[in-house]
């Protein structure tokens, strides 16, 4: 089943799967090269006009992502392939115009704080240590240390998305609310809409975007 389903995804790319490498949770496809053309000068005209830097994307792939909003590389951009035939190339642009607003805002002091919120589980073994050295949980042989210190940082990753998650939807939401500004046609707003309609209802993706679209309009 799950093979028959590959082949199917594959025909609609003319059968050109990339696999990026084998540590890769995700399967990429090329986009057919009209529509892959069509977003990239869309891109490239967003990346002028924003004054994005460091960003020259030449080719346009889909990945199996759980997220409704474009990723954009140095030279790709990566299209969530549960939406690549829904949306028009006219419709991604606010998306991938508020990606790039996203990209643009990130300050070296937010590249940093980005950063530790990858390594947060690693920057808290001290305090691992300290707390088992007051419990006199150590010293431990070995092994049983090497295993109470991986389940620690296993724990400390879903501590880190309570942590910065705020964070992370404060950049989101200025990076929307900024998107609105553009006056891109469809907005990002009307794009949104058809992505929530097209949304199981009630599902986590379809609150999702109703908070998303609640948070910008009280902010306009």
């Amino acid at each position: 089943m799950a093979g028959a389903r590959r082949t199917s995804i594959a025909q609609k790319f003319g059968g050109k799967w990339i696999s990026p490498s084998k540590s890769s949770r995700f399967r990429l496809a090329r986009l057919d090269p009209q529509e892959e053309q069509a977003i990239l000068q869309i891109t490239q005209e967003l990346i002028s006009r924003l004054g994005v830097h460091n960003l020259n994307p030449k080719s346009v792939i889909t990945w199996s992502a759980r997220t409704i909003d474009p990723r954009i590389s140095k030279d790709q951009v990566l299209l969530p392939v549960s939406l690549y035939d829904k949306l028009s190339s006219d419709e991604w642009r606010p998306l991938i115009a508020a990606k790039l607003i996203y990209h643009r805002n990130f300050t070296k002091t937010k590249m940093v704080l980005a950063f530790s919120y990858q390594v947060f589980p690693f920057v808290t073994l001290p305090l691992f240590l300290a707390i088992s050295s007051i419990l006199g949980l150590i010293p431990q042989p070995e092994p049983i240390a090497t295993g109470a210190i991986l389940l620690w940082v296993i724990a400390m990753y879903p501590v880190a998305k309570v942590v910065y998650g705020p964070w992370f939807r404060k950049l989101q939401q200025t990076a929307d609310k900024q998107t609105l500004e553009l006056y891109v046609n469809p907005t990002l707003e009307d794009v949104l809409r058809k992505i929530e309609m097209m949304t199981p209802q009630g599902s986590k993706g379809n609150k999702s975007i109703e908070k998303r679209i609640r948070v910008f309009r009280e902010s306009a």
